[in-house]
């Protein structure tokens, strides 16, 4: 059973500069919440238990977002406000799954996933590249029921535009 996943988060996010010269993409808001937390939403509802971050230095304000328990504890104290407390305490349920890693110096997704290897507890672990958002289908649910059927790796992917290929990557399948 699949219960670990490895999210890279460390890299530069030149594709949506220049505010992600200052804020990382992942906290950016869409419909009112951080992308990352539709991430991890998604591998709650697959069954994960675990998330390894792999982040950079310039990229702990996500660390912070995870861990900025009195900046909640006073607000709340000093507001009493319900949603406050409801989104600290959702917060600190994702805390309690996260671990993080680093990846200070650029060297691709290979390297960033070898960053987790001591944190890897079983010969599969699911891994998402959080780039693109998929919000009405759970692949990761999808990912690992395959796996769990078929007892092998098992890679998503999506057809590109050839003339955009160089933003995504390729590979091809041998017949």
């Amino acid at each position: 059973m699949i219960r670990q996943a490895i999210i890279p988060l460390a890299g530069l996010g030149t594709r949506l500069l220049p505010i992600t010269s200052v804020y990382p993409k992942e906290l950016l808001p869409i419909n009112g919440k951080p992308g990352i937390e539709y991430i991890i939403e998604e591998c709650i509802e697959a069954g994960i238990k675990e998330i390894i971050f792999i982040i950079s230095k310039k990229k702990e304000l996500i660390k912070r977002y995870f861990n900025n328990d009195k900046f909640y504890e006073k607000i709340i104290k000093k507001k009493k406000d319900k949603r406050i407390a409801n989104e600290y305490k959702k917060i600190q349920k994702y805390k309690k799954m996260i671990k993080f890693v680093y990846q200070n110096k650029p060297k691709g997704t290979g390297d960033a996933a070898l960053k987790t290897k001591n944190f890897i507890k079983d010969n599969f672990f699911l891994m998402l590249l959080p780039d693109d958002l998929i919000i009405k289908k759970n692949c990761s649910k999808d990912m690992i029921s395959l796996h769990n059927k078929k007892k092998c790796s098992i890679m998503a992917s999506m057809l590109v535009n050839r003339k955009t290929v160089n933003r995504w990557g390729i590979y091809s399948k041998k017949i």
